[in-house]
């Protein structure tokens, strides 16, 4: 089996019941892949969604008391049998030839991690996937995006799999161990996903914002380097043009988005000082 499809979840039926219907329309052979699913102790109705695929899709489910997404995704890597973990998420939503492109990319560049953009879109879309317009504008910076990526399971084994320390980034730590096992990256912009990503409210703005600077300060604190600290956000710099942005009469919308700002330094700074 080529590939073993990694998709944790949590309260999120809605996104995984569409995820799961693009997965079915992939034009590869289902007998060369898997979808694992990891419920992270969900109290909607995941269940029956996962009951509903289990006839349409070669799909295997665990279950776990809420744990986190890196509990749920390591286990679903030592449960897999593929040869290439492939990482989506739950609201993510694929094209047809979606698999297919990772396979070429994966016999084209063996030992490699593969890696294509990952577009945001506010509201769910159906089957058929828009193609995609201007795929450099979606680039991440990130080596390892769990939205979209495949690599071969027994470079995750010898990584040592996600750090479930990591409430956020987790993903971005763990693409620093597998460049330093000397792991090399294939970045294609017509293999692509979609991220159905609705808008958050200022609060939840607010809270992601503080998680993402404790991720920033936990990842810096363990590879302390100029590059991480600048890639972190917390330096000096930021810190002066946010306090110069607080003190202008910005329009709401602008005023909201450095008050994000702030959380994330704030966050980030107090687990700098720890």
């Amino acid at each position: 089996m080529n590939f073993s499809l990694v998709i944790p979840t949590r309260n999120r039926s809605q996104a995984l019941r569409l995820s799961l219907q693009h997965l079915s329309l992939c034009d590869y052979p289902f007998d060369d892949f898997e979808v694992l699913v990891v419920d992270d102790g969900s109290q909607d109705d995941t269940q029956a969604v996962l009951k509903e695929w289990s006839e349409k899709l070669p799909l295997r489910t665990f279950c776990q008391n809420h744990g986190g997404t890196s509990r749920a995704r390591n286990r679903a890597i030592e449960e897999a049998r593929g040869r290439h973990i492939m990482f989506v998420d739950d609201d993510v939503l694929v094209p047809r030839d979606f698999l297919r492109r990772h396979a070429r990319l994966q016999a084209a560049h063996p030992g490699h991690l593969v890696r294509g953009p990952v577009v945001n879109v506010p509201r769910p879309l159906y089957p058929p996937l828009p193609s995609l317009a201007g795929p450099w504008r979606h680039f991440s910076k990130n080596y390892l995006c769990t939205s979209n990526a495949s690599i071969e399971r027994d470079l995750l084994l010898r990584a040592g799999l996600f750090d479930v320390c990591f409430a956020r980034w987790e993903d971005a730590e763990l693409g620093v161990r597998l460049k330093r096992l000397g792991v090399r990256r294939v970045f294609d912009n017509d293999t692509y996903v979609y991220h159905w990503k609705p808008p958050l409210e200022h609060w939840q703005r607010l809270r992601v914002a503080e998680l993402d600077g404790q991720a920033a300060a936990q990842l810096y604190k363990r590879y302390p380097s100029t590059r991480m600290w600048m890639r972190s956000g917390l330096h000096r710099i930021n810190r002066w043009k946010n306090d110069f942005l607080r003190r202008l009469p910005l329009p709401g919308p602008w005023r909201r988005a450095v008050q994000v700002e702030e959380a994330y330094l704030r966050s980030g700074l107090m687990e700098l000082d720890r």
